[in-house]
C-alpha cells in the first residue's frame, strides 16, 4: 500500500512598519519563507524583486509616515501568491512610460513582466492590496 501525499495549502504574514528599513526585511523574509518551504533559483529571486517594488510602493507613496504595511504569501503546490496591502485605497493615477532621466516609475512594469498574474484589490475605507501569482517549479 502507498500513502498519498496531501497537498499542502501554506501561508505566511508579515506585519511592517512604514519605514524604508522594512523593504530590506520583506525581501528576507520573502526568501527565508520560500527556503523553509523548499523553494530555491530564479523564480525565488524573481518573487524577492517583485517583493521589494511593491513594499516600496506602499512605504513611499501610500503611507508616507501614517500607517503599516502587510505582507501574505499563500503558497500551493508551487503556485504562490504575494500580495502587499497598504491603508490607501485609491491608486494614483501616473504616465505608464517612466521618463528617461527620472528614478521611479518603473517597478510596476518590472512587476508586471516577471508575474504570471498580477492586479489589485481595493476598498473604501480598507485600504487596497496589490497582488502577484508566480510558479515556483
Amino acid at each position: 500500500m502507498s500513502a498519498l501525499s496531501t497537498p499542502l495549502f501554506r501561508i505566511s504574514e508579515l506585519c511592517l512598519a512604514d519605514h524604508s528599513t522594512s523593504v530590506r526585511t520583506a525581501r528576507r523574509y520573502v526568501r527565508d519563507q520560500l527556503d523553509s518551504w523548499g523553494y530555491r533559483g530564479d523564480k525565488v529571486d524573481d518573487l524577492v524583486l517583485i517583493a521589494s517594488e511593491l513594499v516600496t510602493n506602499a512605504v513611499v507613496h501610500a503611507c508616507q509616515g501614517h500607517g503599516e504595511v502587510r505582507l501574505y504569501l499563500q503558497e500551493f503546490t508551487g503556485d504562490c501568491r504575494l500580495e502587499v496591502w497598504d491603508p490607501r485605497f485609491d491608486l494614483p493615477l501616473q504616465d505608464r512610460r517612466p521618463r528617461r532621466f527620472r528614478e521611479g516609475g518603473r517597478g510596476i512594469e518590472l512587476v508586471r513582466e516577471l508575474a504570471l498574474d498580477f492586479g489589485v484589490i481595493t476598498r473604501r475605507g480598507s485600504g487596497k492590496r496589490v497582488w502577484v501569482r508566480i510558479l515556483l517549479n
